[in-house]
């Protein structure tokens, strides 16, 4: 497996990497996950997972070098018109066309990634066949919470965000969350805000906000947390927030829906796919706008949301790590 992170350690810790590693490793292979195109070469794989497309050509082109297969995965959001337009977005489409070209397989859980990258292919029937909807497995460590009672006034939430850049916490709809927060408070409810997830400059931008809004009392950061820890709050947090902008597929929202939480969110892109009515769909303008009437309105359908356990019993295996693996070893 290769990314282009700069600490390793990150393969361990973020959950789509050590789910693919461990999807890689069923069939009692030797997997290596790595951001150096030295190991890559010394490893001499027969297959590389290579994440987020243009940032893995170099390491497309080594492995076409020692006859490796290559698919690339991860979210495209790059090249979505949604967050990028003019010269920035044409320059995205280039390097994914160029990736497109030394990938033996894309493998894309969203079915807007799917769209935007088949735009790419230009009706060519040998590029349109190496796109391949996939979903990413998602992994729960606890039970699926059968209970969701919500007392009337309070709204406990919980989001997880990657705050290396703020690209990515404005991009996820982090910074939304806490305008939520604040105008929950507004109307009389007791609402609050976890954010788990590693430090950054995307820290710093929502502590601005937090200060502006005067909500330190109210929103926490609770830096990089365990698989355990992710669980317990799963199963203590009225709600789970993803108001992205724009989401690839949404591993942490797709592990609170199946860990049974109610999931507020944009149904935007993979969240959709994944949650789309089964949550609880959030009209974003609502938060932007500052409409307060539709703000008390959302809080009125929260409190009368019924988690369908059915539906998320059924669908999980859709998302488990035997189908992700079975997905990989098709290819070699």
């Amino acid at each position: 497996m290769y990314s282009s992170v700069s600490d390793k350690e990150l393969f361990s810790r973020v959950g789509f990497y050590r789910d693919d590693i461990e999807a890689l490793k069923m069939n009692g292979d030797q997997v290596l996950a790595t951001n150096s195109l030295v190991e890559i070469l010394k490893f001499s794989p027969e297959l590389m997972v290579a994440y987020f497309y243009s940032k893995s050509i170099l390491a497309a082109l080594v492995c076409h070098f020692i006859g490796c297969r290559v698919i690339l995965t991860g979210g495209a959001d790059q090249i979505s018109p949604v967050l990028s337009w003019g010269w920035p977005l044409r320059m995205h489409q280039i390097s994914a066309f160029i990736s497109l070209l030394l990938a033996h397989r894309i493998f894309l859980s969203c079915s807007d990634d799917f769209e935007n990258f088949s735009k790419l292919c230009f009706n060519i029937k040998f590029l349109k066949k190496k796109l391949v909807r996939v979903n990413h497995a998602v992994c729960l460590t606890g039970q699926i919470r059968i209970d969701n009672v919500r007392p009337i006034g309070r709204f406990y939430a919980l989001t997880l965000c990657w705050m290396g850049a703020v690209a990515n916490v404005r991009r996820k709809g982090v910074d939304r969350a806490i305008n939520l927060v604040a105008l929950l408070r507004r109307i009389g409810v007791d609402a609050a805000l976890d954010i788990a997830g590693t430090d950054g400059p995307g820290r710093e931008y929502l502590d601005e906000i937090i200060k502006n809004l005067k909500l330190s009392e109210y929103v926490h950061f609770l830096g990089s947390i365990s698989e355990q820890e992710k669980s317990r709050r799963f199963a203590a947090r009225d709600v789970y927030l993803q108001l992205s902008e724009y989401e690839g597929f949404g591993v942490a929202a797709a592990e609170a829906f199946f860990a049974g939480m109610v999931v507020a969110h944009s149904n935007k892109g993979g969240l959709r796919d994944v949650i789309g009515e089964h949550g609880l769909i959030v009209d974003i303008a609502m938060i932007d706008n500052e409409d307060l009437k539709a703000v008390d309105k959302f809080y009125s359908d929260f409190l009368k949301y019924k988690v369908n356990l059915d539906f998320i019993k059924k669908k999980i295996e859709d998302y488990s790590i035997s189908m992700r693996s079975k997905s990989f070893y098709e290819e070699i």
